[in-house]
């Protein structure tokens, strides 16, 4: 995203164009450039822009007229079909850009691209709704439960096989290997592992060998301090317990979930949506 030597640039140029007055140079990475045309500078409330996208280029291949806008960009990457980018200024900031194919009304099986550009300001106030990863296949997944759980989570869209993780209690594979691990705790079984606290951040760290991993406790934040439920602990110790937890382990989810059947719809919702991959669909908001 950034070679370390300076900031990416965002770069906006006049276009010889009615339609599309503006060409909007976007700097993926060093030296090379998405190039847009634009329908405007920016999109206002309650609006998207229209775009088309033209040929990248190189630093080299920028327009000699100076531009008319330009600023680096703070933050930029991809989610899905959404390209987010995030300026660094104070105003106009915050925007994103969606790439769709669709299908010709009177060509079936041929598509062509469309882009919308798409800022904060038309996000707040159309709330259109958020793109997220979409389970494609939920079928298609592949789970191993650990042979030690008695009493495992229910996967019905997923071909489920039984064997000893290396790690977790749940697995998620995909081409063969294992990127996403679930560590199931209930509140007892938590008390009774911090007795012997390094060997369970031993457990913890051994999470880290995979892509994604969770722990899912099936009891809310609550009744981890709750002098009654955490004997013989005092609360505040088990609350240190899992401040430590949590910071030591930043790549880890801590999940609190109010109960089992919550924790198993959690695991089951995220093992679909890593399953997934980068397919967006576009869920509505209320």
């Amino acid at each position: 995203m950034n070679d370390g030597t300076r900031p990416l640039r965002w770069i906006m140029y006049p276009n010889q164009s009615e339609k599309f007055p503006c060409r909007l140079f976007i700097e993926e990475k060093p030296g090379v450039f998405l190039v847009l045309a634009v329908q405007a500078r920016w999109p206002g409330p309650n609006k998207k822009v229209y775009c088309l996208k033209e040929k990248s280029c190189t630093v080299q291949d920028l327009p000699e007229d100076g531009p008319i806008e330009e600023c680096t960009i703070q933050d930029i990457h991809w989610y899905g079909k959404k390209l987010n980018v995030l300026l660094d200024r104070k105003t106009k900031k915050r925007s994103w850009f969606l790439f769709l194919k669709k299908e010709y009304k009177q060509k079936p099986g041929e598509f062509y691209d469309q882009i919308f550009w798409i800022t904060q300001a038309s996000i707040v106030t159309r709330r259109p709704g958020a793109y997220i990863p979409r389970v494609r296949q939920p079928a298609a997944c592949e789970i191993i439960i650990d042979t030690r759980e008695r009493y495992p989570y229910k996967f019905g869209y997923a071909h489920i096989t039984r064997q000893n993780l290396p790690a977790g209690d749940y697995g998620l594979v995909k081409d063969g290997t294992i990127i996403a691990i679930t560590e199931r705790k209930t509140l007892d079984n938590f008390l009774h592992e911090i007795s012997t606290y390094d060997v369970f951040k031993a457990a913890l760290r051994e999470l880290s060998m995979f892509q994604f991993r969770a722990v899912v406790f099936e009891s809310p934040y609550s009744d981890f301090l709750n002098p009654r439920r955490v004997k013989p602990y005092s609360a505040n110790y088990i609350a240190d317990v899992l401040a430590d937890c949590i910071t030591s382990f930043p790549d880890i989810q801590f999940i609190f979930c109010s109960n089992r059947k919550f924790a198993q719809e959690w695991v089951n919702r995220w093992f679909q949506r890593i399953n997934a991959g980068d397919e967006p669909f576009k869920v509505r908001t209320t």
